[in-house]
C-alpha cells in the first residue's frame, strides 16, 4: 500500500468512529433524565401536558404536568412554526433527542428541528 494511502486510512478511521459515536445517543426514560445533564440523549416518556405561552414558546412536559414534570421539551418561537399542532402530543408516548440542560433547576431539552420529536415505537 502506498504511504499516502496508509496515512489517509490512519486518519480516516478515527474520524469515522467519532462520527458514529456522535450519531448514537443513549435512550433513557424521562424519570432518569436528571442523571444526564450536559449529555445528548434521546428521552422517552409520556407527554403529560402541553402549553403554548403568549409569546409562542411551546412546552411539552413529561411524566407529570408542570410544575411537577420530569423533563420539559422546549420549542422557542423562532422554531415553533416547524412544530405544527403541538397539542397532538399530549397524552402520547414520544421520544425527544437533544442535550439535557437545567433551567431553574429542572431538566429540559430545546427542540429546533422536527426530527428531534418522534412518536415512541
Amino acid at each position: 500500500m502506498p504511504r499516502s494511502s496508509l496515512v489517509a486510512a490512519v486518519l480516516l478511521v478515527p474520524c469515522l468512529a467519532i462520527g458514529r459515536a456522535a450519531s448514537q445517543v443513549p435512550t433513557v426514560p424521562d424519570s432518569e433524565v436528571a442523571n444526564h445533564v450536559g449529555q445528548a440523549v434521546t428521552v422517552e416518556g409520556l407527554v403529560a401536558s402541553v402549553h403554548v405561552s403568549h409569546s409562542g414558546i411551546i412546552f411539552l412536559n413529561f411524566g407529570r404536568p408542570f410544575p411537577s414534570q420530569t423533563v420539559t421539551a422546549v420549542v422557542f418561537r423562532a422554531a415553533a412554526g416547524r412544530f405544527p399542532d403541538p397539542h397532538q402530543w399530549e397524552g402520547r408516548r414520544v421520544r425527544v433527542t437533544g442535550e439535557v440542560r437545567l433551567y431553574r433547576g429542572r431538566p429540559e431539552i430545546v427542540l429546533s428541528a422536527p426530527d428531534q420529536l418522534q412518536p415512541a415505537p
